[in-house]
């Protein structure tokens, strides 16, 4: 406690108060409190522990942190558990009295924190201790869910499962135990015994065997049979003067037979009379005993997290030492001391293995149809039956524990009783004086009422008329109608007692209130009002009289009893009078703020007595008149309204069904009586139905009312129960009928009752909107759910019924079809009046089919009709129309074009249902008569499912998704989300919602085709779940024409309101149906219209184009059409007569089929166009909209699709030819031009005939857009007609026809929508056209301002301005001024626009005084003239070049058009530095940084890309740019072609030899434009060749001609030609490298030299290789006298002279060649070693060949000649020792020479010979001497010779030699 003041405040000194305790100081006292007590636990001092902690949970912090659960108040929650866990430690100790405490302390515990296992644990102990056995498991159940490894829970769990009998669990259990512990005892033993195969014969078995049992678990006996607590120590004095009765049970029944039994055996009903003198008198006391030790335990009922602490209470009573009598009954078996645990399964082998089918047999089915179909009641507050789910009830061991406790209260206060009579007496007056509820026993009670009726006292008035409503009440059910009449009698009996009693206390009041009632008379009972009034004024003295004080309830039941007993007895006047007077009293009552309503609980039909039940009595009676006479008269008068007027307030006065039979005559056969409301009913629908305006609502009111009443009168009440908010009132039957064909009777009536209500909604959606009918009045939803809840409990009986079926002996076949019709019925019904309601979100209306179709496929009914063959699908049928009006209005929000049309549609609301029909129609797609739109029309309204005329013409029908009143049901929430509002709307649901949605839908589509037309649409295996194949499934076999067009003409309807969606959902029924209808008969295709129309030569197009979208046209187009037929009309009558009776299949499968097919041939890979199977796949789709267009010509979606067909052929045949076709191939190919130009006539044709029937404004600017732009695609120059080389449009008449009518088109579209293409297109036209320069220019500019962002205009303005400029030259004023003023920059046009303003004067000036200048003044001013307009000329020239600069910056760096066109301007500017701009700002499309060339070129695509970088504008402001118009393939290949053409220029014009090499090697080598570009590969060698060329001249210029210079150009020459060199006749030909300075023979004379130059600089190695690769190349080195042959064989002869000339050099001609002759004779003595080879060379043959340079030879000749003239008949000898590696080398290289020249002619140069050693004297020899032999061989194989002699000094035979080389290349 603190206190806080001001220093300086002196005056408040005194005033000073103490400020209360802080939060936190709380706190810490309520911690010190807890601690406290803690230390007094530990100290066993419990009382002072106890008084502390719960000191601690009164605390208000803590129990508003318990309500509060904030997190700032977690630590107070969590000091609450300690406390509430601790506090409970002390209540344990404390003993048994105190468990109930602790109990509620674990209970609270657990609320606040559920995952501690120890305190479930301990919760589980005590509740287990007390005998609570169901809190026990559900703790232990807890606590392995906080800790799954928990043993105690385990263990304790196991024991608490067989002290419960629950089998399953237990063995899971010990299953559970077993994984953990294999080895454990307990567990096994439990499994054992469960599982046990062979068990004794008649003795336990199972879980029966076993006793729980447990160290730590007290289990408490289940029965007691001892007395412990009765007190035996009371003494009678008399003991033979008492009874004692022992009862079996505290309860009524049991009192009241323990009576009877005394009374049977004192009437002498028993035989078993003993002796004893006391049992045969009634006036011995009676001392009743009652069971000691009764414990009542009451399971805990958990409500979200709120717990119920079972109570226990015992009662024992007293007893005397007296002779008990022997008549103790045994003890009920359901009375135990707790109540019955769940028991899933009573043996272990009924288990089945899988998964538990729902509708098992051992279920009730009628609760498993209820769980299913329940939860789509529609629900609302006002609902008569739908108030809540569940029958409101007291708990049963509440309802036992009030009855225990009135019973021994009873037995109490009659302890001094006089024996059994007194005692029955007793008994009868306090039932009636305390208001017993109903039970099966007070029967008893009337027995007991004529055992001591004569017993000598009266009854009070209440116990007589208690005792006579249970008479009537009884003798009212259907079981007591053979003793009905007894029990009328017995009531009336006790109403005399009634009114003898009444008549003696009070005889004046009673005579003269009876004396002032005529209850016999007619006329009071005709006039009602009156008769009130009179019985009003009778007993208005009576109700302040001491008669009625506190007695108006009693007066209430007596009137009321009365009357229905005068009913019986024929008197409906007197009855009528008694209604009234009860319902007077019972008003009165109200009045005087009492009750208004009398109690009955003792009756089991009427336990209420209301205003309303006494009125609804009145009512009946009027209407038994009104039926007799009145209400068939007006029915005949048609006076339907006024006949509604007067029976619907008599029917409907009360809200519930309160069932009165009255008997009505008999027909003629006498057989039946019926209901008199009943008849009522029939008679006001039908007035309903007859009345116009339809009375829908009183009639949808009405059929409820009927069909509430026919449930009960067949017994089917039992169902709807669940359902009602009050008991409906069972029915009495007739004496007449028996009891089996009342039931039949009723049944029937019920089923043709669920039909007729299926039936009226149909009917009804012709008057209804969303849930509006005629009259404005809205449907309330209660009535839908009234009915849904009457349908299901029809459901419920049937299936009953169908499960029962096998234990029933013997059915009717007819009976059961009636049945399964009767089920079919009510579920289709169930969801019509759910759709009555167009809140219902589509997910639930989804989820209902779904359920039912379940439901129905369970017992093999999802296919059965209306007749019950199970083939016609009825509720199939239904349901594929609803779900696919549910799939369009999902998906009606993403169609524009529909949402266009139903604007349209609202439009013109006003006018007449048929031109509304027609409209809808348009929007579906569907097109016909006037016939077949109201044959449509009807079919839309007809089916429920269908989406009705309203809803598609109206844009909130199609997109908005109405709210639910409110969501699903879900286990028992009272409707407490009835003020939630639940709106939906489909636009505004998120993609995955959107996706689920659509899913959900699929799913329920799929399995209702197959289930109806056995087609599986989920074929394909992209679906995760297999289609359910219920029991009737149909096979899908259409067998025959017939029904392949009854199927058509259901599904027809769905397909016309189906989205492209809904269409693939039916797209296997169209192609199982396409099978029996492949094309149109052939009558019909005889005279083909639609193909004489798109295919006529003579046809003139121009002037349908001319015509286009001017009045008439559309008369026009279809005479041209058809010039036989005459009009359409007759076209069409033809065709009916032609494809009768199946007319209406053939005019509408083609269309369908197509909209549902996978159209498209985009989607095939690439090229697939260009095949054999793409052309007809093609045809085969064209062919559908050409068959419908035979019977619909008018239909505007076929004719634009048929053109779209025929426009994507050609679009695709041109991109992919232009990716995969060479242009050559492509004009040699007949077929593929020849598909394009038909394809495009046919595209043309169909676009002018969809222009005729375009009826927007919108879609007739479409029509002439795609028209312009079909036209406009025959004009372009691009890949694969032309290659931008040779092959170029020509601009014939041809061409000039379709530029004028393109342009025409763009004008008339432009006209109906300013778009910025169409003047961008324009302006091209128009330059393709030759308009003036202004012209075109304006347009551009036309389109810049509707569009200043897009690039495409832009560019395509500056860079026809730079065309203009380099083609009408610098000096023409005219064309500078127009140009000018379409200028980029503004500076730049003010500046041009001054140069030239004053510039014109002058030049008008000069011609005007021409005569009077001289000649030299003249030529001055035009020499200035010229200058100021070529400085004009080059200020615009400038600004076209820097907008072109600007329409490739930033983000547009690759717009490759505007850089092209930049390129061009600089090349044709050709200033200084120009020519290599131009290259490296085209070098962007064409390198990239890894390499020097590569094509960088990217389609244009008309994305638009944000973000882009700000480039500047006309203005010099800032704006973004981006490409608007994307480029197709076709194009883009034609613009890399045309770039590569002018880039392979540039590269040539300022030699870039190292990029023309990579550029030709990449072309080459190149994948990805292979095809495209494979003509321009030579073009790229030829420029290469040429640059090549012009660097060698300029070497050799530079060089003097020396060609050593340009060596590396002549190797890359010779490279050029091994590589291509059968390519130069080619290259040389193109008119892109002709030039006279290049020749073939200059080419080859390069290669010559080239080889000349290798042999003059003795690269003998490289002439090898060259010629290696020549051998590689060229198979076959003996050609003709070509150009390619001479330099073959001139690098053969300068391989074979530098050979030659290399063997020469190491050749010895020294002398010493005696000794060395003299070594080799000692050496060697065979005749082979002794020869030596000798070598002549002939110089002059060596340098003589014509192919080669004469004078470059004669240089060799003069440079080798002086050494090789000395080696003239030389003896070869071995090489020294420093040359011994040159001639290994040598040896080689001569080998190489053998091999690889053996074809070609050499010169003859080398003669050798051998010379015997003795002839060898000199180092030369003359050949003329004898012995020495001349060697004939050819020149390779003497330079072999030659060179292994140098190498080895001797000489060998040439196969030794050549031996020896192949041995030495394979060691090497």
């Amino acid at each position: 406690m603190f206190s806080i003041a001001a220093i300086n405040d002196t005056d408040s000194k005194e005033q000073w108060e103490p400020l209360a305790p802080t939060k936190e100081a709380q706190e810490f006292h309520l911690t010190q409190n807890y601690h406290d007590g803690l230390l007094k636990l530990q100290a066993k001092e419990y009382d002072k522990a106890c008084e502390l902690l719960e000191s601690v949970l009164k605390d208000p912090l803590i129990s508003n942190a318990q309500a509060d659960s904030n997190a700032s108040d977690g630590h107070l929650l969590q000091l609450r558990f300690l406390v509430l866990k601790n506090l409970a430690t002390v209540f344990l100790q404390q003993g048994s009295s105190h468990y109930e405490s602790a109990l509620r302390c674990y209970l609270q515990a657990v609320e606040i924190d559920t995952k501690d296992s120890v305190v479930w644990n301990q919760l589980g102990t005590l509740s287990c201790s007390m005998g609570l056995l169901s809190i026990s498991r559900w703790a232990f159940e807890q606590g392995l869910l906080c800790s799954p490894n928990n043993w105690n829970c385990m263990e304790k769990l196991l024991e608490v499962l067989i002290a419960i009998g629950d089998e399953v669990t237990c063995l899971s259990v010990a299953e559970l135990i077993l994984r953990h512990w294999p080895s454990h005892s307990r567990a096994l033993h439990v499994k054992n015994t469960i599982e046990e195969l062979e068990p004794v014969p008649f003795s336990p078995r199972g879980i029966d065997k076993l006793e729980p049992k447990h160290v730590r678990l007290k289990f408490l006996d289940k029965r007691k049979a001892t007395d412990e607590n009765i007190d035996e120590g009371i003494a009678c004095k008399r003991a033979n003067q008492n009874i004692e009765l022992v009862l079996p049970e505290v309860s009524w029944a049991a009192l009241t037979d323990a009576i009877l039994e005394i009374l049977h055996k004192l009437k002498g009903f028993s035989s078993e009379m003993g002796d004893d003198t006391m049992c045969r008198s009634g006036d011995i006391r009676l001392t009743i005993s009652m069971p000691s030790n009764m414990e009542i335990v009451m399971e805990s009922v958990e409500k979200k997290g709120s717990n119920c602490i079972p109570t226990i209470q015992s009662m024992s009573f007293g007893d005397c030492n007296t002779k008990r009598a022997s008549i103790v009954k045994e003890r009920d078996p359901n009375i135990i001391d707790e109540q019955p645990h769940e028991r899933r399964s009573t043996r272990l082998r009924s288990r089945k293995p899988g998964k538990e089918l729902d509708f098992d047999t051992g279920k009730d089915l009628a609760k498993v149809v209820v769980q299913l179909i329940e939860p789509f009641i529609v629900k609302n507050g006002d609902s008569d039956l739908v108030g809540s789910c569940s029958v409101p009830c007291f708990d049963q061991a509440n309802s036992l524990d009030i009855e225990r406790n009135d019973v021994a209260s009873f037995v109490r206060e009659t302890s001094k009783n006089y024996g059994a009579y007194h005692i029955g007496h007793l008994l009868l007056e306090h039932a009636a004086s305390t208001g017993l509820k109903y039970q099966d026993a007070f029967v008893k009670f009337l027995e007991l009422e004529r055992l001591t009726r004569h017993w000598g006292k009266d009854r009070t008035s209440e116990c007589c008329l208690f005792l006579a409503e249970l008479y009537y009440d009884l003798g009212s059910l259907p079981s007591n109608v053979s003793k009905m009449s007894e029990y009328m009698s017995e009531a009336s009996y006790h109403l005399c007692k009634i009114i003898e009693s009444v008549a003696l206390d009070y005889p004046f009041h009673l005579t003269h209130v009876s004396g002032n009632i005529n209850f016999a008379s007619d006329k009071s009972f005709q006039d009602s009002d009156e008769t009130l009034k009179e019985g009003t004024r009778g007993w208005d003295s009576l109700l302040n009289s001491s008669l009625l004080d506190n007695k108006s309830s009693f007066w209430v039941r007596y009137f009321w009893l009365s009357g229905k007993l005068s009913i019986m007895d024929g008197n409906k006047a007197k009855a009528h009078g008694e209604f009234c007077i009860s319902m007077s009293v019972l008003e009165n009552k109200e009045v005087l703020n009492s009750a208004p309503s009398v109690c009955l609980p003792h009756l089991k039909i009427n336990k209420e007595l209301t205003v309303d039940r006494i009125l609804h009595g009145i009512n009946l009676l009027k209407l038994d008149l009104l039926l007799e006479k009145t209400v068939g008269e007006m029915i005949e008068k048609e006076m339907y309204l006024d006949c509604i007027d007067l029976l619907a307030p008599l029917l409907f006065s009360s809200k519930h069904v309160l069932l009165d039979v009255l008997p009505l005559p008999a027909d003629k056969k006498g057989e039946e009586f019926t209901c008199i409301e009943l008849s009522a009913l029939d008679t006001l629908i039908e007035a309903c139905e007859k009345a116009k305006p339809m009375e829908i609502v009183v009639c949808l009111k009405s059929r409820q009312r009927k069909l509430e009443i026919l449930l009960i009168l067949a017994g089917m009440d039992g169902y709807v129960t669940f359902h009602q908010n009050s008991e409906l009132k069972a029915y009495y039957a007739s004496d007449t009928v028996s009891k089996e064909n009342q039931e039949k009777h009723w049944n029937d009536l019920v089923m043709d009752e669920v039909k007729a209500i299926s039936q009226c909604i149909s009917q009804f959606k012709n008057f209804l909107g969303p849930s509006v009918d005629s009259n404005g009045k809205i449907i309330p939803f209660g009535s839908i759910g009234d009915i849904q809840s009457l349908l299901l409990a029809v459901m419920c009986h049937v299936a009953n019924y169908l499960s029962k079926k096998s234990s029933v002996p013997v059915i009717s076949e007819d009976l059961e079809q009636k049945q399964i019709c009767c089920f079919v019925d009510a579920c289709i019904a169930y969801c019509k009046l759910q759709h009555l309601v167009h809140t219902i979100p589509v997910k639930t209306q989804v989820e209902l089919i779904v359920a039912i179709h379940d439901l129905l496929a369970e017992y093999g009914l999802c296919c059965a009709g209306g007749d019950g063959e199970g083939e016609e699908g009825t509720f199939l049928k239904f349901a594929i129309k609803h779900l696919l009006a549910l799939d369009m209005k999902l998906k009606s929000n993403l169609n524009s074009s529909k949402i266009e049309a139903i604007q349209h549609d609202d439009q013109l609301h006003s006018m007449n249902k048929t031109f509304k029909n027609e409209t809808i129609l348009n929007t579906l797609g569907v097109e016909g008569s006037g016939a077949e739109i109201n044959e449509v029309s009807a079919t839309m309204s007809d089916g429920f499912g269908e989406i009705s005329s309203k809803d598609v013409s109206s844009p909130v029908g199609l997109e908005k998704y109405h709210a639910s009143v409110e969501c699903r049901k879900k286990g028992g929430d009272g409707g407490k989300n009835k003020g939630e509002k639940p709106i939906e709307y489909i636009n505004e649901l998120n993609e995955d919602e959107r996706e689920e949605l659509e899913l959900l839908i699929d799913n329920a589509l799929d399995q209702c085709f197959f289930c109806l037309y056995g087609l599986n649409i989920r074929s394909d295996s992209s679906y995760d779940d297999d289609l359910a194949t219920h029991k009737n499934t149909s096979r899908g076999d259409y067998q025959s024409k017939e029904q392949c067009a009854d199927v058509f003409q259901y599904i027809l309807p769905c397909a016309r309101a189906s989205s492209k969606t809904g269409l693939i959902k039916l797209r296997r029924v169209f192609r199982a149906i396409r099978k029996h209808f492949p094309q149109p008969p052939e009558e019909v295709l005889a005279g083909n219209a639609i193909d004489k129309f798109l295919d006529d030569p003579d046809l003139y197009e121009d002037k349908l184009s001319d015509k286009a979208g001017s009045e008439g046209y559309l008369e026009t187009i279809t005479k041209v059409i058809f010039p036989d037929s005459g009009s359409v009309k007759q076209h069409r009558a033809l065709m009916v007569r032609s494809s009768e009776p199946y007319f209406e299949v053939y005019c509408n499968l083609y269309y369908f089929l197509a909209l549902s097919e996978e159209m498209s041939a985009t989607d095939k890979w690439p090229g697939f166009v260009l095949t054999k199977e793409g052309e007809e796949f093609v045809q085969q789709n064209a062919n559908l909209f050409k068959y419908d267009l035979l019977y619909n010509p008018l239909r505007f979606e076929s004719w634009q699709r048929l053109g779209n067909t025929y426009d994507e052929e050609v679009d695709l045949l041109l991109n992919d030819g232009s990716k995969h076709i060479n242009v050559g191939e492509w004009r040699k190919n007949v077929t593929l031009p020849h598909r394009v130009d038909t394809s495009r006539r046919r595209s043309r044709r169909c676009l002018l005939m969809s222009l005729a029937l375009a009826k927007t404004p919108a879609q007739q600017c479409e029509i002439h857009e795609l028209l312009a732009l079909v036209c406009y695609d025959s004009l372009q120059n691009v890949v694969p007609f032309y290659d931008q080389r040779s092959a170029v449009p020509s601009k014939d008449a041809v061409w000039m026809a379709f530029c004028e009518n393109s342009l025409r088109h763009f004008k008339k579209a432009f006209t109906q929508k300013q778009d910025w293409s169409h003047a961008f297109y324009m302006g091209k036209l128009c330059e393709k056209l030759g308009y003036s320069y202004e012209t075109s220019l304006s347009y551009y500019s036309v389109a810049i301002t509707l569009n200043s962002s897009a690039v495409d205009p832009v560019y395509r303005m500056h860079a026809s301005r730079l065309k203009l400029l380099c083609k009408s030259g610098r000096l023409n004023l005219e064309v500078l001024k127009v140009l000018a003023e379409y200028s980029f920059s503004e500076s730049t046009k003010d500046a041009v626009m001054n140069i030239l303003s004053t510039l014109a004067p002058e030049v008008s000036h000069s011609e005007d005084n021409i005569e009077d200048r001289s000649t030299r003044e003249i030529f001055e001013r035009k020499h200035e003239e010229s200058v100021q307009l070529e400085e004009v000329w080059q200020m615009l020239y400038n600004d076209c070049i820097s907008a072109l600069e600007v329409c490739v910056e930033g983000d547009l760096k690759h717009f490759h058009k505007a850089r092209y066109m930049l390129a061009q301007g600089l090349y044709k500017r050709g200033l200084i530095g120009d020519l290599e701009r131009a290259k490296d700002e085209l070098s962007f499309c064409f390198k990239s940084s890894r390499s020097s060339f590569t094509i960088n070129m990217w389609e244009i695509d008309g994305m638009v890309k944000k973000g882009r970088r700000k480039t500047p504008g006309f203005s010099g402001n800032k704006k973004a740019l981006e490409v608007n118009l994307p480029e197709s393939s076709r194009k883009f290949i034609t613009c890399i072609r045309k770039y590569l053409l002018f880039y392979l220029k540039l590269l040539e014009e300022t030699g870039d030899i190292c990029t023309l090499d990579r550029a030709f090697i990449s072309l080459r080598a190149d994948k990805r434009f292979s095809l495209c570009i494979e003509d321009l590969v030579p073009v790229a060698l030829g420029r290469f060749i040429k640059t090549l060329l012009l660097l060698i001249s300029q070497a050799e210029t530079a060089d003097s001609g020396v060609p050593g210079n340009s060596g590396q150009q002549l190797e890359k020459m010779f490279s050029l030609f091994m590589e291509q060199g059968n390519l130069w006749p080619e290259i040389l030909s193109l008119h892109e490298i002709r030039s006279p300075e290049i020749s073939e023979s200059s080419l080859y004379g390069y290669l010559h030299r080239y080889i000349d130059s290798l042999e003059g600089s003795g690269k003998l190695e490289t002439l090898e290789a060259m010629n290696e690769k020549i051998r590689k190349r060229f198979k076959n080195p003996k050609l003709s006298n070509s150009n390619c042959a001479k330099v073959c064989r001139h690098a053969s002869f300068a391989w074979c002279r530098s050979l030659i000339i290399s063997l020469a050099l190491i050749t010895t001609v020294q002398s010493g060649l005696q000794s060395e002759i003299h070594a080799l004779n000692s050496s060697d003595s065979s005749l082979e070693s002794s020869l030596l080879l000798c070598i002549d060379l002939q110089t002059n043959e060596l340098w003589s060949r014509s192919f080669e340079d004469s004078t470059y030879m004669g240089n060799l000749e003069t440079k080798w000649n002086p050494m090789l003239s000395r080696i003239k008949n030389v003896m070869i000898k071995k090489v020294s020792d420093e040359n011994l590696e040159t001639a290994t080398s040598l040896l080689r290289s001569s080998y190489n020479f053998y091999r690889e020249s053996s074809c070609v002619m050499l010169p003859s140069g080398i003669n050798l010979s051998l010379v015997p050693s003795r002839l060898a004297v000199q180092a030369q020899v003359q050949p003329s001497l004898d012995g020495v032999e001349i060697l004939d061989l050819s020149i390779p194989r003497k330079l072999l010779l030659w060179a292994y002699a140098l190498l080895h000094g001797r000489y060998a035979n040439i196969s030794v030699v050549v031996k020896h080389c192949e041995e030495n290349v394979k060691e090497n």
